[in-house]
């Protein structure tokens, strides 16, 4: 059997087919040019898209690689070193806390560099259920409703609908975005079970977009102990927009 005729090949054919022809390119049209059932390509395209794989365009009507994509293919093969490691080792090592460093790209959450030895709870999460991390409250406070002058409204969308899938109210969205911006961080914290305490603070371009967050999880639900970091954080955030600005904020 050829690789196109397997689920997986198939999956990758999509996925090229899409990084080829660009988002012009319809699903009827994707199954004409890869010879697929016109039921078969719609089924897969739907599940890409679910998995966040692919991304409907919003104005065309075709789709174009997702943040899935992009983060498998700085695993793989990244186009420039990892963003001045040294400073998050350093951080790492002088709280004994958990530090990691995200990438808000169209309006999700792309992980640049986790902490290896305490990884996140759950990356899922993170991305889906946004109030329930300091990153993912950060994001929210980035895109709070009303923002119908934004130059980035599919992000504005993009995490709107997130935040209404997840059960959060817009006078809930506001609130957070609020408290975010009177401290210019995030601060949260796991229920009893999970025990840890989540801050984050935010990483802005030169013309003070938010464009990522640095965070520290603690080992305890301890709010105060994560407060705590927040001048190291600060200190260690601005290096790193200052070094490496390019490699942190690349779309």
């Amino acid at each position: 059997m050829s690789a196109l005729g397997t689920g997986v090949g198939q999956a990758l054919a999509v996925l090229e087919e899409v990084a080829r022809s660009g988002p012009t390119l319809s699903a009827n049209g994707i199954a004409r040019a890869l010879g697929m059932p016109r039921t078969s390509a719609y089924r897969l395209i739907n599940s890409l898209v679910s998995e966040e794989y692919l991304l409907r365009h919003p104005d065309l009507d075709g789709f174009v690689l997702g943040v899935r994509v992009v983060e498998l293919a700085h695993l793989v093969a990244p186009t420039r070193p990892a963003p001045t490691p040294d400073v998050l080792g350093a951080l790492r090592a002088e709280t004994g806390e958990a530090v990691h460093l995200v990438r808000y790209q169209r309006g999700r959450v792309v992980i640049v560099d986790e902490d290896p030895r305490q990884p996140l709870v759950s990356i899922e999460r993170t991305r889906r259920q946004l109030a329930s991390t300091a990153i993912g409250r950060l994001l929210l406070a980035g895109f709070a409703p009303p923002l119908g002058d934004h130059e980035d409204q599919d992000a504005v969308a993009e995490v709107i609908a997130s935040a209404r899938s997840s059960g959060i109210t817009a006078s809930e969205h506001r609130r957070i975005a609020a408290e975010c911006a009177e401290n210019d961080f995030a601060l949260h914290a796991e229920p009893a079970d999970h025990r840890r305490a989540c801050v984050a603070v935010p990483l802005r371009s030169a013309d003070g977009r938010l464009r990522g967050a640095l965070a520290l999880a603690t080992a305890t639900g301890d709010l105060a102990l994560a407060r705590a970091h927040v001048g190291r954080l600060r200190t260690a955030a601005d290096v790193l927009v200052r070094e490496a600005e390019v490699a942190l904020f690349e779309a």
